[in-house]
């Protein structure tokens, strides 16, 4: 499978099984987790076959069930104190900095949870509420940001819902969809497969007259998570038409 189908494939599982994860699958995920933590300045851990892979935390919302193994997205800095309670019309944020963390998570995050997938694993995203204490270690002002749940799904995840692409995109003036260069297309359909809370997909892709391509968070809770996640979709999607470089602007 590669990352094109693994875009296709990947649904929300949130419910799990108690079979654990094979060793060398989880060596193979460790790889992975290394490649992306070096890439992404992000503080990556991993943690499998415990009781609760959310060390007893509550959920910021989704029901999860049989979560054994799990990966933390840790970064910098310390968390926003009204992040968890912000509404989604708060959203995307002022601050850059919060906003290029969002978004790495989002973005590094997604190529996890679709190497997951490619390794035969289920997942799903979640937010913990006053993780503070857990398996994973924080140094001093880190926070943890999203955990990554994995295993073996329980049963198959919901159907993805999507709006219409011409909800998501701006195009050059004259230009229809039908217009738009193939790898811009494809980009937009794995885009649209992307995690989202609440399947909000709170994005904008707008092709540039220069061919460059401007992706904007939009209203929506997490928004900058969710586009940090369309956005490496969109690479993925380009790359099978033959874009092996997307120029963001």
């Amino acid at each position: 499978m590669d990352l094109g189908q693994a875009v296709a494939a990947r649904h929300s599982v949130r419910m799990y099984t108690d079979e654990p994860v094979a060793p060398e699958i989880l060596q193979a995920l460790d790889q992975e987790i290394a490649s992306c933590k070096a890439r992404s300045g992000l503080h990556l851990q991993m943690a499998s076959g415990l009781d609760d892979a959310f060390a007893g935390h509550k959920t910021h919302y989704g029901r999860f069930k049989g979560v054994h193994n799990a990966i933390a997205l840790i970064g910098p800095g310390a968390i926003p104190a009204d992040l968890h309670d912000r509404k989604a019309d708060q959203f995307p944020l002022d601050n850059p900095a919060e906003r290029d963390l969002q978004e790495a998570v989002g973005y590094w995050g997604e190529q996890l949870s679709l190497t997951l997938v490619r390794l035969g694993l289920d997942n799903s995203w979640a937010v913990l509420d006053d993780a503070d204490q857990g398996w994973w270690q924080l140094d001093e002002q880190e926070h943890l940001i999203w955990i990554l749940a994995f295993g073996h799904g329980a049963r198959a995840g919901a159907k993805h819902h999507s709006k219409p692409m011409d909800n998501l995109t701006q195009l050059p003036e004259g230009m229809s969809l039908d217009e738009a260069p193939d790898w811009f297309r494809a980009g937009m359909e794995a885009a649209m497969l992307a995690p989202t809370s609440l399947g909000q997909q709170p994005f904008l892709f707008t092709l540039t007259e220069s061919g460059k391509v401007r992706a904007q968070a939009t209203t929506g809770l997490f928004a900058h998570v969710g586009l940090g996640c369309a956005k490496r979709n969109f690479e993925i999607g380009a790359a099978s038409a033959g874009k092996d470089q997307v120029a963001w602007e």
